[in-house]
């Protein structure tokens, strides 16, 4: 009986506490707690809202701009939530003091992340490339769909999404095609000894001059060139530019040309041999 009673009166006293709470003072201390969350919540869209319009103005990087936004509205979070507490009178200082020890226990819990963090920053703020370009890492070729925070995602040829930690981008070299978009395209093909070198050189010119996208002006111009005597073939090199986006199409353009250009003069391009020759005692 005197249990049931004890607990009646912990039931009253907390029914007390509670109701001490709900006074008309605190009441508007709420509502205009509540107030400031709304306004505070609208005038973070409309700075975001301006960091859009401003960005796609100044045509900044679009993996750039969305890194702004998140750190806008990680702050005006952060910010409506401290000033809310403070509005409840809870205490700054142990407001600070926790949300510092989660800061290091987080910061400890992601420290093998940390390097890719910082990764992410670095190239969104140095800019070696940026979303659309076309780049070339390790043994992936592809075009950059998004840069995070902590990973870069590139689309290679054959449609596949490789996903690369920051880290490794900023510690390896990267090639950026995007950056001058014109591009060599260079091939070997070998010729006999017994071809007269100048008349194939004027083929292939020829061949050079037929193939679309080949880029002829007085900076990128159409180069042949005897460049080296292999054991069973003479080796001309040639070198032409185009524009990266269209690499693969003049690349095979070549190929294709050559051959048929060659067979049609009846030009063969010799095979590695060897010759025996038998001493006869």
């Amino acid at each position: 009986m005197l249990s049931v009673v004890k607990s009646v009166k912990d039931v009253d006293n907390l029914l007390t506490e509670v109701r001490k709470l709900f006074t008309p003072k605190h009441f508007m201390e709420l509502i205009q707690a509540a107030v400031f969350i709304v306004l505070a919540i609208v005038a973070i869209k409309i700075i975001v809202f301006i960091i859009k319009k401003a960005g796609k103005k100044k045509d900044v990087d679009p993996s750039l701009l969305k890194f702004f936004i998140r750190i806008t509205y990680i702050l005006g979070f952060v910010t409506i939530i401290m000033k809310v507490l403070s509005m409840l009178h809870f205490s700054g200082a142990g407001l600070i003091a926790a949300f510092s020890a989660g800061a290091a226990a987080l910061a400890l819990a992601l420290k093998d992340n940390l390097t890719d963090l910082t990764g992410g920053i670095v190239i969104l703020f140095t800019k070696p490339f940026q979303t659309g370009d076309f780049i070339e890492f390790s043994d992936h070729k592809g075009y950059v769909e998004k840069i995070d925070l902590m990973h870069t995602y590139i689309r290679t040829y054959d449609d596949t999404n490789v996903v690369i930690p920051n880290s490794c981008i900023t510690t390896t070299e990267v090639t950026n095609y995007t950056k001058n978009p014109e591009v060599r395209v260079q091939i070997f093909v070998p010729i006999s000894y017994e071809a007269d070198f100048q008349e194939v050189q004027k083929i292939l010119l020829s061949v050079c001059g037929s193939v679309n996208y080949v880029i002829n002006n007085e900076n990128f111009s159409p180069k042949v060139r005897l460049e080296r005597f292999s054991e069973s073939s003479v080796d001309m090199v040639v070198r032409v530019w185009t524009n990266f986006k269209t690499y693969w199409d003049v690349y095979y353009g070549l190929m294709e040309g050559i051959k048929k250009e060659f067979e049609n003069r009846d030009i063969t391009i010799p095979y590695n041999q060897l010759d025996v020759h038998i001493d006869k005692q």
